[in-house]
């Protein structure tokens, strides 16, 4: 702002009777009753407090204007900021959003692709199966001993001895043995050779100690691989007898085989590995009792949806129908694969019978059961003549002539071709035990074989069919008997106690333990002698149980052999039967 100077150098005041001064220079118009300073320094300009009085309403307008448009500038950059803020804000979200929509969307798919990956497993367990050879050279179970070489360590090493420049002291310089210094290194001289000597002494005895740890080291080492020598020399030795004992068809050998067999078909994972095998080397015939996959082996969905808009999982149910038809198509395969190794394991069976089982529980009772599903008996030629490649599972059942649940999943149950529990025992060739008796024999001279017969002919006489077994591998059990009528019949476990003593409750209780693990319906225990009273009393709490002793025996032979029997035992209580 310039100031408003006269024709001289000083600037004007105006007068105070002057009406009015006007400045040219400055801005506005000044009254005469105001008054006013300028001051000019460095080139500014600074207005009194009258002076800006003295401004128009117009300037002040202006200079009102330009306050609020830089307050309405800075409004409008401050919600500028505000929005990008809020706008970069939203996109982090949305993109968070997409993030998580994109890892719940793949989640889901991977759902979808694994129970697609689980049908195609259930799809493909025969024709995958029969890809490989189910024999195995049994040579190839013979392990070696396989013993590492003793690591000693920091012991395989002496420690160094003692070195005796680290103990000697250093002798006395000329000048020093001028002042003492010899009697002072003599002194020295002999405290180090004493500290030597002692670490001599201290390095042979860790040597002694490293020593002694080293023997027993190689002593528990030698051990050791003795034990692993001996113990692989006497597994690879039952190894050679069981190629021996198959080769020559041995029952048990060939049982055993078999089992390995059926442990290394190839099934999925968490499928069920239980299987008995029993084998008759006269008709080289095996039969199996397997255990079948649950129901649940079948995934109940089809797959997952995912529902963007809700973000939620949606499984897709499969069709009751489809479920049905896929366990049958399950247990089908896998029946038929267990049947195709058999074979091909074996080169010399000649029929494989087999029984596929479930274990459930019944929603009748809420008990656990093991209801036959599949059962069939096929010859070697009959299978030779199938591609089990290109075959419907079921169907190839149905040719093979083999009993199917008509509703597996419902586990629908079927009774076998073949009774499993019979099958197993190890019969032999029947004995006519009755021929054997004279006239009023005695049954304590009889042989315990031909005991075991004579009970077995009892029942035979009375209409049901019976076995006596092989005693080398009986089980606890003496003779089997069969009742087949439809309704009241079943399997029944017998044992013959031709003894001259009482009878305990532990031949009770060893009677029930076998009929549980042949799951037989009844248990018969037969004696020459008598029982204790707590063997009437079990029988009693146990309603499965018969108890037969001398004398009743006697009546039963004489029944239903018409023989005429004795038992010589002495001291025979005259009251044998139960306490009423």
């Amino acid at each position: 702002m310039r100031a408003c100077r006269s024709s001289g150098s000083t600037p004007n005041k105006p007068s105070s009777n002057s009406p009015s001064s006007t400045c040219p220079n400055l801005p506005g118009r000044y009254d005469r009753d105001e008054s006013y300073t300028l001051g000019i320094r460095s080139n500014t300009v600074s207005i009194d407090s009258a002076a800006n009085r003295g401004l128009t309403d117009g300037d002040q307008e202006w200079r009102a204007g330009g306050v609020q448009r830089q307050q309405r500038a800075a409004e409008r950059e401050r919600l500028r900021r505000q929005r990008a803020v809020e706008a970069d804000r939203k996109a982090e979200d949305k993109a968070k959003r997409e993030r998580h929509l994109a890892k719940r969307a793949a989640a889901v798919e991977r759902k979808s692709a694994e129970v697609s990956g689980r049908v195609a497993e259930l799809s493909s367990i025969l024709t995958g199966g029969i890809a490989r050879r189910a024999r195995f050279d049994v040579r190839s179970l013979r392990r070696r001993a396989d013993v590492p070489a003793l690591d000693l360590g920091e012991l395989a090493r002496p420690q160094a001895r003692p070195d005796w420049e680290q103990f000697a002291p250093r002798p006395p310089g000329p000048v020093g043995r001028l002042f003492g210094g010899r009697g002072r290194y003599d002194t020295r001289l002999v405290e180090a050779r004493a500290a030597f000597e002692l670490a001599n002494q201290r390095h042979d005895a860790k040597e002694v100690a490293r020593q002694q740890q080293v023997v027993e080291l190689r002593r528990k080492h030698d051990e050791e691989r003795r034990r692993l020598e001996n113990e692989v020399a006497e597994h690879n030795r039952g190894v050679d007898e069981l190629a021996r004992a198959l080769r020559s068809r041995d029952r048990s050998a060939v049982e055993d085989y078999l089992v390995r067999v059926l442990a290394a078909t190839p099934l999925p994972a968490k499928f069920p590995r239980h299987n008995e095998v029993t084998f008759n080397p006269n008709g080289e015939q095996v039969v199996v009792r397997v255990e079948l996959p649950p129901r649940d082996v079948v995934p109940a969905v089809r797959g997952y949806q995912y529902v963007r808009t809700k973000d939620e999982e949606r499984p897709l149910p499969r069709p009751a129908k489809e479920i049905g038809e896929l366990y049958r198509s399950v247990v089908s395969q896998v029946s038929l694969l267990y049947v195709r190794d058999l074979f091909d394991a074996d080169g010399k069976l000649e029929t494989v019978g087999f029984n596929g089982h479930v274990r459930a529980t019944n929603p009748a009772t809420g008990k656990r059961e093991f209801p036959c599903l599949i059962s069939l008996q096929v010859e070697r030629t009959s299978l030779a003549e199938i591609d089990l490649a290109h075959v419907r599972p079921d169907v190839c059942l149905r040719h093979l002539d083999a009993l199917v649940s008509p509703h597996p999943y419902e586990l629908e149950p079927i009774k076998p071709l073949l009774d499993f529990d019979l099958s197993r025992y190890a019969f032999v060739d029947g004995l006519d035990a009755v021929s054997l008796l004279d006239s009023r024999p005695d049954l304590m001279d009889m042989s315990y074989t031909n005991f075991e017969h004579l009970v077995k002919q009892v029942f035979e006489a009375s209409g049901l069919k019976g076995w006596t077994t092989q005693q080398s591998n009986d089980d606890g059990v003496d003779a089997v008997i069969v009742n087949e009528d439809p309704l009241v019949g079943g399997l029944c476990v017998v044992q013959a106690k031709r003894y001259s003593k009482v009878v305990g409750v532990s031949h009770v209780r060893e009677l029930v333990g076998a009929m549980d693990e042949k799951r037989a319906g009844r248990g018969i225990l037969v004696t020459t002698s008598w029982f204790t009273a707590g063997c009437w009393t079990k029988a009693a709490e146990n309603n499965r149980i018969e108890l037969i002793d001398g004398p009743r025996l006697i009546h039963l032979i004489k029944q239903h052999l018409g023989k005429e029997v004795l038992i010589g035992i002495k001291n025979r209580p005259k009251e044998t039967g139960p306490k009423p």
